[in-house]
């Protein structure tokens, strides 16, 4: 699969010609920005691998380019547009790949040792590493230099959706069986805690599934979206449910905190994301993505669900991924319209490199 990384869009007589510099960095002017832009042959979304994501250093970069393989390869590579094959290292796995997420390491974590000949994650050999969720409903965490397993975590009865992981290294997986669990991978991957989300919401004893999950940046809450049309924010200080988020009228695809953890940005089916001001649940703004907006007894009916969202560095902006081909960037100083719209071919997901300024687009 080829990466192709450019600066500006190109010009089309759907999108505005602009440099995307002067959308993403338009508060924080030093730093460069690209677009590293992945094009996946067109499959039905929940068949495919909906992330391509970058390491918290910025120093790496993965996707699955099919359903069994993974590649992790060189951020460096991809922003400089020179690829090499022997800077790519290709993953086989031997379940459908279904999330992915790159795991870093701080210098408070210590190792375990060995314990019963078991492979114990050695963090002061493996600073970064890869955890991957599978459609089978196990989650794998690969050693980023050779593709070793490190850990196998199984717990889950479906597909693995969504991972995310705390400053602390608590590592949270969403599922399709209706849950989300909490793995200490400082500990060998412990998993000691589960949520049936759907309990906290108005579909209490339906079984509903978990779309996406996120942790805040200061790992005190976590966010799930799924089928069950909102957003619910658990408390994990206290490991209870905080909000529940109801705003949209159908499933809830994608859900991310601003960096500073002050929003959270949710992505529909119901062709619109929704701003939330994290702490207290309230509406901040209402990004529609098709006019007029479709009648929210029949939402699904359309062909602009919004598969995924993700916040700028400065948090000041939002770029939103849909169905209908477009990217489309979002300043939410004047969030009435996109500030500009970009074709891409069959977009699935969007993800920022917070510390380059680059954008990845599978």
């Amino acid at each position: 699969m080829d990466v192709e990384v450019r600066q500006s869009f190109p010009d089309d007589k759907h999108a505005a010609d602009f440099d995307i510099e002067k959308i993403v960095t338009k508060h924080s002017a030093h730093h460069d920005v690209n677009i590293a832009n992945e094009v996946l042959p067109h499959r039905k979304v929940h068949t495919v691998c909906r992330n391509c994501v970058w390491s918290e250093d910025g120093k790496l970069f993965a996707w699955a380019c099919n359903e069994y393989t993974i590649q992790i390869m060189s951020a460096d590579a991809i922003t400089s547009n020179n690829q090499q094959m022997e800077d790519t290292l290709s993953v086989e796995c031997n379940y459908p790949v279904t999330s992915l997420l790159f795991v870093s390491s701080n210098e408070t974590v210590q190792d375990c040792g060995d314990n019963q000949g078991y492979q114990l994650l050695r963090w002061r050999e493996n600073k970064t590493v890869m955890v991957v969720g599978m459609k089978s409903g196990r989650v794998r965490v690969i050693n980023v230099r050779d593709g070793s397993i490190l850990l196998e975590l199984i717990d889950h009865k479906d597909h693995v959706s969504s991972l995310s992981v705390s400053p602390s290294l608590i590592l949270v997986s969403a599922s399709y069986d209706g849950t989300i669990k909490f793995w200490d991978l400082a500990d060998d991957g412990n998993m000691f805690h589960s949520f049936l989300v759907a309990n906290y919401t108005a579909c209490r004893g339906v079984r509903h599934k978990v779309l996406s999950v996120a942790w805040s940046p200061d790992g005190a809450r976590v966010a799930t979206t799924g089928t069950f049309k909102a957003v619910v924010i658990f408390d994990m200080r206290n490991k209870e449910p905080g909000l529940t988020l109801s705003g949209h009228v159908n499933r809830v695809n994608r859900c991310q905190f601003s960096p500073d953890g002050t929003l959270l940005v949710s992505s529909s089916v119901d062709t619109t994301c929704i701003v939330w001001n994290s702490y207290t649940g309230v509406i901040i703004c209402r990004l529609g993505h098709q006019f007029p907006e479709p009648c929210p007894w029949f939402p699904g009916e359309s062909d602009t669900d919004v598969l995924d969202c993700a916040f700028s560095k400065t948090g000041l902006q939002v770029v939103t991924a849909a169905d209908d081909g477009y990217l489309r960037f979002w300043d939410l100083h004047s969030p009435n319209s996109p500030v500009s719209i970009c074709a891409v071919d069959n977009p699935l997901c969007c993800s920022f490199n917070q510390n380059g300024g680059f954008l990845a687009v599978g």
